[in-house]
């Protein structure tokens, strides 16, 4: 089966990580100390609706970001966009040294990501508690945020 045409698979890795912000930005509004005061009564009142819409929109945040740095060569992700970029000569310098550089700042919050999906999220580990996970991600929401705007920094010089 062939790949979807290049230019499709490169808009879609930039409407993920897009999407991915836009869930982080939601999950952060109801989390974040200052913006969560203003709402918490409205909160309170519609509990049942509020209960898990935080954790739905990190879950999905995580699951986003962990594909979009997936390094399989069968799944839109960065990875395998800017292999297909290079060997087509496409990416040249001085694009192809930012591009590096911007990889090698995302790698650290990259495995944060990934401990999460795979220990608290995707993967629910038998072995680490849910909590533990986040301990171990030891990720920060800043590192987050980073985190798209590194890729969305790749994707624009892709």
């Amino acid at each position: 089966m062939q790949p979807l045409p290049l230019n499709q698979r490169l808009n879609r890795i930039g409407q993920h990580i897009v999407r991915a912000r836009l869930f982080l930005d939601l999950w952060f509004y109801f989390e974040e100390q200052e913006s969560r005061r203003k709402i918490i009564d409205t909160m309170r009142e519609y509990n049942e609706f509020f209960r898990f819409t935080p954790h739905a929109y990190l879950t999905t945040y995580v699951i986003y970001m962990a594909g979009v740095f997936d390094k399989s060569s069968d799944t839109i992700s960065l990875a395998p966009l800017i292999r297909e970029v290079r060997a087509a000569g496409q990416l040249k310098m001085p694009s192809a040294t930012i591009v590096d550089a911007l990889l090698t700042k995302a790698q650290p919050i990259v495995e944060k990501v990934r401990t999460l999906r795979h220990n608290a999220f995707a993967h629910r580990s038998a072995h680490i508690s849910y909590d533990d996970a986040f301990e171990m991600a030891a990720v920060m929401p800043h590192q987050l945020r980073d985190l798209t705007d590194i890729a969305l920094a790749v994707c624009g010089k892709t």
